[in-house]
């Protein structure tokens, strides 16, 4: 009787695994309806007159078989705030967009005239929204950025967000930041914030689109129309919530080396008409505010060069020693970095992008009411040294 039901339990488990086996090989698993297993990566937000347009980008899963499938759906919704745009999405689609993997924000050039903290006060407010995700401004519309097509066949979003890599950032040339390091610099007592300003160069057969902007579209991987290359080098700058301007390429790296954590900078010099490109090593700054002589600013900076290319033969100290590089030559990549720091200062005293006035608050909080309506005018004190890396 015992053998029987032994026997009787191991035809079941074989008839229950044949079953198993037959449904993974010829079912979707409730891949038809796309709709529901979308995922948002991204979100672009653009101002139209009274009305926000909310665009999500969302990577869609699809059957492994069969090439040319749907890698990623673009829907745009429009609402009086940003939440009711969304809700907008879900009227036209049947889904409404969760937030959870969301890991990009990208506000149109129309939200320079909004206050930023405003247009993103729904990301703040909705628990499921990672404050980790990144943020950047574009010019033109953050719904026809989303639908442009990098090179590769990868959505938009995951290309825009490799050029706002930390690896970027470690090199200077990305001053990237998240909604969480955002919301923390406006609310500071320098009421600025910054993010990166991305542009789009297009190659190759017109520069068409990756996915069309209108309502419901969907992007298709692969075909024969231009892509495009994203950067981020430029920085969009706010003062209490409101566009203030754009730091460019130059003051975006000496932004960078002063907020620290390069790795690798790369900077160009002249000397004796010759130019070379440096590249510098062990970045360390600091930038104090010593009150004790009319809080002036003291910026001191520290890196060790290599020259990684001239316009002919390297400034060599000699033959046997080619990792030396000419005192001449630290001099002149030392003046350029203090050029462009001063240009940086100079963009500062309309947006303190630099944070001085929260420096000045967190660490000589008594004299905050004495000079913090002066402090950003002071004149800076540079102690800026570069050796060679041998």
């Amino acid at each position: 009787m015992k053998s029987g039901l032994k026997n009787a339990s191991t035809i079941i488990y074989v008839l229950v695994v044949i079953a198993m086996l037959f449904l993974f090989f010829t079912n979707d698993f409730g891949l038809v309806d796309i709709h529901k297993s979308s995922i948002v990566m991204a979100v672009g937000i653009d101002v139209d007159g009274d009305k926000y347009s909310v665009t999500a980008q969302a990577a869609v899963p699809t059957p492994s078989q069969g090439e040319g499938s749907t890698a990623y759906t673009q829907v745009t919704g429009e609402g009086a705030t940003v939440a009711e745009a969304l809700n907008d999405i879900n009227v036209q689609t049947g889904f409404y967009p969760k937030l959870v993997f969301c890991n990009l924000v990208i506000l149109g050039e129309s939200c320079k005239s909004e206050d930023i903290f405003t247009v993103l006060d729904y990301f703040y407010r909705n628990d499921y929204v990672p404050l980790t995700a990144l943020v950047g401004m574009c010019g033109g519309e953050a719904k026809e950025l989303l639908g442009q097509k990098p090179a590769g066949g990868d959505m938009s979003s995951t290309a825009i967000q490799r050029a706002m890599s930390g690896e970027l950032k470690k090199s200077a040339n990305v001053a990237a930041v998240n909604l969480k390091l955002l919301a923390e610099y406006g609310g500071s007592a320098s009421s600025s914030a910054y993010m990166p300003y991305i542009t789009s160069t297009q190659s190759g057969g017109g520069g068409t689109t990756a996915a069309s902007s209108q309502s419901g579209s969907q992007g298709q991987s692969g075909g024969e129309e231009g892509t495009t290359q994203f950067t981020c080098g430029t920085t969009a700058v706010f003062s209490q919530g409101r566009f203030v301007g754009i730091l460019d390429e130059d003051q975006t790296f000496a932004f960078n080396l002063l907020k620290g954590g390069v790795r690798l900078a790369v900077v160009n010099a002249e000397y004796e008409g010759v130019n070379y490109t440096v590249g510098l090593k062990n970045n360390k700054s600091s930038l104090k505010i010593n009150v004790k002589e009319g809080a002036a600013l003291k910026i001191k900076y520290r890196a060790r060069a290599n020259v990684q290319a001239s316009e002919n033969n390297p400034a060599l100290e000699s033959n046997a020693d080619t990792h030396l590089i000419k005192k001449e030559v630290l001099d002149a990549v030392g003046r350029e970095v203090e050029d462009r720091i001063n240009s940086l200062l100079q963009f500062n005293k309309s947006a303190d992008v630099l944070g001085i006035k929260q420096r000045l608050y967190a660490f000589n909080k008594k004299h905050y009411e004495g000079y913090k309506d002066d402090i950003l005018d002071a004149s800076p004190q540079f102690d800026i040294k570069i050796s060679s890396a041998g």
